[in-house]
């Protein structure tokens, strides 16, 4: 894998135009080549792992609206139906955050005997959450569903193993959900036009939606949180103006997780061209946006050195996802011990690194010296870990 500052105003971004307002004034900033399709599939050997398919990123910012996207992504590249693990559900900090959330939506919306629709409800689990509030009814949507994965013992939530899409708006509810989900989709303007109806069809209905912070990963230089399927990235500013300039009027607007995610609630209808005081700008984007290739190459820079000064064969990468694909990927890496909790990704294989993902209790064997987490906010609850199987290793986050 190989990546480059772009920066500049080249014909390639510009004929792709904004997939969220429609300019056509982008600027390409940041190009990495080669990457895995996917990075959340599960993955049996390590020939299917070396073998998968890859694709190109070239980042582009929208100087109208602030939008970033990847103008060379290919949805024909991607599929969601097949078997994939992008659960959280089992970090008990993450359940943190996951109760905080139902609690807020519940005092803003009043869910008690009503219903809510999850467009990409993953593996169910929010959805349930939301069930003990005392909802109706709940809805989820996702093309990788798994019926096994879900504990409804309730009655009270169904789920709908399909894409959600043009031929799914008759699907509504007194609230209608994203989570993590429209950094997948390409066709922002369209498929934000698909909510609206499927809003529209319950009378005083609202959606909630919730993006990784793309303003964090350009001020940090995060390198490891540029991936192929993350086609769509959002600031605050920018989630909001996608909103509006789909029919909705924004509510309200905060960031959540320790300020990773983007929270926002909206309702149909239009509102003043005053933004929120939450909301950033598009020059304010485009000054992050400068910057990030340079910050991304010297954390690379830094990153390598901690790495070859322990050996690679004393590191592990704690987290078996995306973030931990892009850093492997980026570095090079083959022989880091990389681990989960989740043990429906123990046993698996990362596309394209070709790394196993194993259980945390295998670092007694390893006795790491470094252990990399690849989310900050877990720190806390891997040292504890650690602590609990008698080591006492470097820990340092990304």
């Amino acid at each position: 894998m190989t990546s480059s500052l772009v920066f500049e105003h080249d014909d390639e971004a510009r004929q792709a135009g904004c997939r969220a307002c429609g300019a056509t004034d982008l600027v390409a900033f940041y190009e990495v080549s080669s990457v895995p399709t996917q990075t959340c599939v599960l993955l049996d050997d390590v020939a299917g792992a070396a073998a998968y398919p890859t694709g190109d990123v070239l980042l582009a910012f929208c100087e109208t609206c602030g939008f970033i996207e990847n103008v060379r992504f290919d949805d024909r590249l991607v599929d969601y139906s097949v078997p994939t693990e992008e659960s959280q559900a089992f970090s008990p900090i993450f359940k943190e955050f996951s109760t905080w959330l139902v609690e807020e939506l519940d005092e803003r919306y009043h869910l008690r005997g009503r219903s809510v629709l999850e467009v990409g409800c993953g593996k169910g689990d929010f959805l349930l959450q939301l069930a003990a509030t005392g909802i109706r009814h709940g809805l989820g949507i996702d093309p990788g569903f798994l019926p096994e994965r879900a504990r409804n013992e309730e009655g009270e939530v169904e789920f709908i193993r399909d894409w959600y899409g043009a031929r799914s708006t008759h699907l509504t509810a007194d609230l209608v959900t994203t989570r993590h989900l429209m950094e997948h989709v390409h066709n922002v303007a369209e498929f934000l036009g698909w909510l609206r109806v499927s809003v529209s069809a319950t009378p005083g209905s609202a959606l909630f939606t919730e993006v990784p912070d793309a303003g964090r990963v350009l001020a940090e230089g995060a390198y490891w949180d540029v991936y192929y399927e993350h086609c769509s990235y959002y600031t605050l500013g920018s989630l909001a103006r996608a909103l509006r300039n789909s029919g909705f009027a924004v509510d309200w607007l905060r960031k959540g997780f320790q300020d990773q995610y983007l929270l926002a609630g909206a309702r149909l209808g239009t509102s003043d061209a005053t933004s929120l005081p939450a909301e950033d700008t598009p020059v304010e984007v485009a000054a992050m946006v400068q910057t990030f290739a340079a910050k991304a190459e010297e954390g690379r820079r830094l990153w390598r050195e901690r790495i070859d000064e322990v050996g690679e064969d004393h590191v592990a990468i704690w987290g078996g996802a995306s973030k931990t694909i892009a850093f492997l990927a980026a570095h090079g890496l083959s022989r880091v011990t990389v681990v989960d909790i989740n043990p429906y990704k123990q046993g698996k294989w990362l596309p394209g690194v070709a790394i196993e993902v194993q259980s945390p209790s295998i670092l007694m064997e390893t006795r790491p010296r470094l252990v990399i987490p690849m989310n900050p906010i877990y720190t806390t609850e891997i040292t504890a870990d650690l602590a609990r199987m008698g080591l006492d290793p470097v820990v340092m986050a990304v």
